[in-house]
């Protein structure tokens, strides 16, 4: 079957050649640098690329990316220029790593693909994740297969490749390992599976984190759950260690679907604002990535990765580490180099950062021994021995500290911080989505937004959102949001208001009217709240009189509680009830690639006509168990 998609090797014309390496010798000093998908060294000329190209470190795709297409007649020319511009960097740059893209689960609509190999729906039709590809059956022993003999002959058979990339794959019992016995074992296997795994260590050289910095800073991943993974992956791993994290600014919509409609002049303009906006994101994800012995790359996210974006604190000379980080007490983490010091604060608030001597803050200019370093955001500072600024850095905006009453806080974005003297802390973007909810600064559960999609999954988005009336806390101590808004995919439109009260004792709600403004056609439409399996593994979870421990891995039937109105939700510290107007099940998210417990309920599916009105309320109340 792997006949029909073979092809001669292809030999290329004389060219600059990529001797075989001592891959042991690989350890550039920091701040190390990836591009992910973008470099375009199989498209651009030396001329156009050596200032760029140069100061990169690892190159992930960018020029050979495969998507089941190895007989494509355009190969021979591109891997001429990516062998000829590799050799040329190499000169310059030693230590810099090249791993072709390969994709195992999807491919164009490529005729040569054998027609059992598609994925296919009940109706016989291909099954699509991602715009212009289609899905392929990776449960087919030959599909494996064919993929390590490609990358056997296709990639590893070019010596100016170090390895390969396997997007959109997890570690797993057969390719992986036989990957990585590929050049006598030597072969650099790197893979993507979105976020960091927590197995594979022994046979891989590393994971790409996509984005996890943006779900840390949106409250769907806790900083050091992420922060332990990444460390255990630059560690643990084979060596060269090429574990990356990449981000992109907070102001970019990565919906692949919606990406596709936009026009040429769109793509461009919406990165280029996004990144003149945020880069404070591109600060905290460099410093959680010096945090360890990774690589890190700032682009315009998935739906334009590897964008020739440079900064500043990426020519900050740091040298090597002296040692591992550490936290500090008030949940900072710091890491020594020879050329300064790097700390990182991916807690819920800021930070004033002391210095055993005047530093400059790379990021700012800023020259003193103490710094305000905001919630999700990260600096290098580098000694000096040029003059202090003058004045005291700028006052933190919000702390850990309880408020004696009930306290609204408006942070950047306009995000609103709801404080309570209870320890209970909700903080709302300006669609009403709760961001984050605390208790006594850490993450007590995420969610309470509904969750809505048409297929295969388009999902909608909040526009025109808007507060009729300004957040207000009352005399009783009650503080009350509400908002106006669309929500929008395509021609499709959903009307809602939502109201949120958060109270002193440890309380808060939120209420829900929806009207169907056109007719849907919904894959889904879920309210829900999320347990991070860090912080509630082991707890105990209770529903009409059933009881279950919350398992700290994944077991064979993720099915957890049926749906109720009411779930209690133990730890040894806390107990959680949450009651709500529709019954909500609990589930292990982890069967679907999301490290949490999923409470969820569905009010409507499927086909739903203009003019259809429902509402959800939602109640969430905790408490410490030391309480009676």
């Amino acid at each position: 079957m792997r006949a029909r998609l073979a092809v001669q090797l292809i030999v290329l014309a004389s060219a600059p050649t990529c001797a075989a390496r001592d891959l042991s010798a690989i350890n550039p000093p920091f701040p190390r640098i990836a591009n992910c998908y973008g470099s375009g060294l199989g498209w651009q000329t030396w001329e156009n690329g050596a200032e760029y190209w140069s100061k990169v470190d690892l190159f992930i795709g960018g020029g050979y990316d495969i998507h089941y297409d190895w007989d494509n007649e355009r190969w021979p020319g591109v891997l001429q220029r990516v062998e000829a511009n590799l050799a040329r960097i190499r000169e310059v740059n030693p230590h810099a790593l090249a791993l072709p893209y390969v994709d195992v689960i999807e491919g164009p609509l490529n005729p040569a693909v054998p027609d059992n190999w598609w994925v296919r729906d009940e109706k016989g039709a291909k099954t699509s994740g991602w715009p212009g590809m289609d899905r392929i059956r990776t449960d087919l022993p030959e599909v494996l297969q064919y993929n390590l003999d490609m990358v056997r002959e296709r990639v590893l058979g070019h010596e100016c490749f170090d390895g390969v990339f396997y997007d959109c794959w997890s570690p797993d019992d057969w390719l992986v390992p036989r990957t990585a016995e590929l050049r006598d074992g030597q072969a650099v296997v790197m893979l993507n599976a979105w976020n960091l795994p927590v197995t594979g260590f022994e046979h891989l050289n590393g994971a790409l984190s996509e984005d996890e910095m943006n779900r840390v800073i949106e409250g769907k991943v806790e900083f050091d759950d992420l922060l332990a993974r990444y460390l255990r992956w630059t560690s643990e791993s084979r060596k060269p260690a090429v574990t990356t994290l990449v981000c992109r600014p907070q102001g970019i919509d990565d919906d692949p679907w919606r990406w596709a409609k936009l026009s040429h002049e769109e793509r461009v303009a919406i990165p280029e604002r996004a990144r003149a906006e945020d880069e404070r994101t591109m600060r905290f994800g460099l410093a959680t990535a010096l945090m360890g012995d990774g690589y890190f790359g700032f682009d315009s996210g998935t739906m334009g990765r590897g964008n020739w974006w440079w900064y500043k604190e990426y020519d900050a000379p740091l040298g090597y580490p002296k040692g591992d980080a550490a936290r500090a007490l008030d949940g900072t983490w710091v890491r020594e180099f020879d050329g300064g010091t790097v700390i990182v604060n991916g807690t819920q608030y800021d930070a004033v950062v002391d210095l055993p001597r005047n530093c400059r803050d790379v990021s700012t200019g800023r020259v003193g021994n103490r710094f305000t370093l905001s919630l999700f955001d990260g600096r290098i500072y580098l000694p000096t021995d040029g003059p202090p600024t003058a004045g005291e850095d700028v006052a933190p905006t919000i702390t850990l500290a309880p408020p004696e009453r009930t306290r609204l806080t408006t942070l950047d974005g306009g995000l609103v911080a709801v404080q309570t003297p209870a320890g209970l802390e909700v903080r709302l973007e300006t669609t009403g989505a709760p961001r984050n909810i605390l208790w006594r600064g850490r993450t007590l559960l995420t969610g309470g937004w509904p969750v809505a999609a048409s297929p295969p999954w388009t999902p909608f988005r909040a526009e025109s959102a808007q507060q009729p009336a300004p957040p207000a806390v009352s005399a009783d101590g009650k503080a009350r949001l509400s908002y106006r808004g669309t929500l929008v995919e395509g021609d499709r439109r959903v009307d809602f208001t939502e109201s949120c009260e958060v109270g002193p004792e440890g309380r808060f709600s939120i209420a829900f009217d929806c009207t169907a403004m056109t007719d849907l056609d919904l894959r889904m439409w879920r309210h829900y709240f999320a347990f991070p399996v860090a912080q509630y593994a082991g707890a105990e979870a209770e529903a009409d009189g059933k009881r279950v421990v919350l398992p700290p891995a994944l077991g064979d039937n993720p099915e957890l509680l049926p749906a109720s109105s009411s779930l209690v939700v133990r730890t040894a510290d806390t107990e959680v009830t949450i009651s709500a107007s529709l019954p909500m099940g609990l589930v292990d998210h982890r069967k679907w690639g999301m490290n949490e417990y999923l409470l969820a309920g569905y009010p409507v599916s499927g086909e739903v006509k203009q003019g259809t009105r429902w509402r959800v309320d939602l109640e969430v109340r905790v408490r410490d168990r030391d309480q009676r």
